[in-house]
């Protein structure tokens, strides 16, 4: 299929400038968002990863390197996942910190991902996955693929998706991406490379909070307008 031969090419590329191409200027030139203490910093990052302006949540104890920093809008209060969007490029980032009832893997992960509806539903073309160790100790499934509408002319959704389980903790990842159509296929083709290696690949998990480890997910109250960090 055209589709996956043009998306498995770039996405199995290097993707060192591809968020940057596949906006163009549509969006202003990155700024480094503050944490959810309203600090801000890369401590502990290193390589391409540590040059992303990063969004720090103390709630959930990750740090998500996001490019345009304020040109994403932070959800990390009104539900169990963080929820990051971006306008200029139809893109949204969810991730979340789950608690499970036993020790678990990928498999196990994407499971507690279905049933808490945090990753789409229905039948996704897969054009790449990868079995792979992340965050030094997570075993987990990472799965890049495609929505493509029923009729010509709808927009084609991509998604990075990973499950990762270790001991008893989940993590799951979701990058989702929305062209109109076939002719912007390399635009959303360098949005899910640069999605997987430099947002996924960058993504720290600091530990899991009191709350979480108690099987809760604690909701921080909204801040002025829930302003982009």
């Amino acid at each position: 299929m055209a589709h996956a031969r043009v998306l498995i090419a770039a996405v199995s590329a290097t993707a060192t400038s591809a968020f940057a191409l596949s906006c163009a200027s549509a969006v202003p030139a990155a700024v480094a968002p503050g944490d959810s203490d309203g600090r801000s910093g890369t401590a502990g990052v290193s390589g391409e990863a540590s040059r992303l302006p990063r969004y720090r949540s103390k709630r959930l104890g990750l740090s998500l390197p996001l490019p345009d920093g304020q040109a994403w809008r932070i959800d990390d209060h009104s539900r169990p996942e963080l929820v990051a969007t971006h306008a200029a490029t139809r893109s949204t980032v969810r991730v979340a910190v789950l608690r499970a009832p036993a020790n678990v893997g990928r498999s196990q992960c994407e499971n507690l991902a279905r049933d808490a509806h945090l990753v789409p539903a229905g039948a996704m073309e897969t054009l790449d996955e990868e079995t792979t160790v992340t965050q030094g100790t997570f075993d987990t499934e990472v799965r890049v693929g495609l929505f493509v509408g029923d009729r010509p002319g709808e927009p084609l959704v991509g998604h990075v998706l990973a499950f990762g389980g270790s001991l008893r903790k989940c993590y799951v990842f979701d990058y989702s991406t929305e062209v109109d159509g076939a002719a912007q296929e390399p635009a959303l083709s360098a949005r899910l490379a640069f999605a997987r290696t430099r947002i996924l690949g960058g993504l720290e998990l600091d530990g899991l909070s009191p709350a979480v480890r108690d099987g809760e997910v604690p909701r921080s109250a909204p801040r002025d307008g829930n302003p982009a960090r």
